[in-house]
């Protein structure tokens, strides 16, 4: 039976109003509309000639988490035979630890922690490179030294030795945070 072609008595076209021609229509404007917009990639969409930010990734810089927890607030005092340490949290903290290993020429890329960093080397000598540094002159960190890494401080680490660097980082960060956030490379450093 063929559809009608007219209206009659108020009645749509029923014939070609059938529920897998209705698709087959709507596939085909769906289709259409694909083949016809601009497949180009917007200039501020493109990669191409981005200057700002201007992130640096990480190279030959492996980091292993070792563990992640949940502390909760913390307030802890520890003076035993006259050593006085105080730790304290107002806010809900993860402490995360990682074990991380930077081949000869390798680096960190620019970042900074929601928290402070406790990094301890193990092995060969680390560089540090702080983003506010208008010299940017890095400090040396050797086997068997430890430092800090502030809250918010953009920084850079830097293997600048002939022989792979191995360190134990503890986070402190705020619960469920990411332990590192990448930053723009500073306009006072070249690299």
């Amino acid at each position: 039976m063929r559809p009608h072609s007219t209206l009659s008595h108020g009645k749509l076209l029923a014939g070609w109003l059938r529920p897998h021609r209705v698709l087959m229509a709507v596939v085909a404007i769906a289709t259409a509309a694909l083949a016809c917009r601009d497949t180009t990639t917007p200039r501020e969409l493109s990669n191409a000639g981005i200057t700002k930010p201007s992130f640096t990734a990480a190279f030959d810089f492996t980091s292993t988490l070792v563990g992640r927890g949940n502390l909760g607030t913390l307030h802890i005092q520890s003076k035993v035979d006259g050593y006085d340490v105080e730790l304290k949290s107002h806010d809900n903290t993860d402490i995360a630890v990682a074990n991380i290993v930077v081949a000869p020429g390798g680096h960190s890329g620019w970042h900074y922690h929601p928290g402070p960093v406790l990094v301890v080397v193990k092995t060969g000598t680390i560089t540090f490179y702080h983003g506010d540094d208008p010299t940017c002159s890095g400090t040396r960190h050797t086997a068997g030294t430890a430092f800090v890494e502030a809250d918010g401080d953009v920084g850079i680490a830097r293997n600048e030795g002939a022989v792979e660097a191995t360190t134990v980082v503890t986070f402190f960060v705020p619960a469920g945070s990411p332990t590192r956030i990448d930053a723009d490379r500073p306009g006072n450093c070249t690299f």
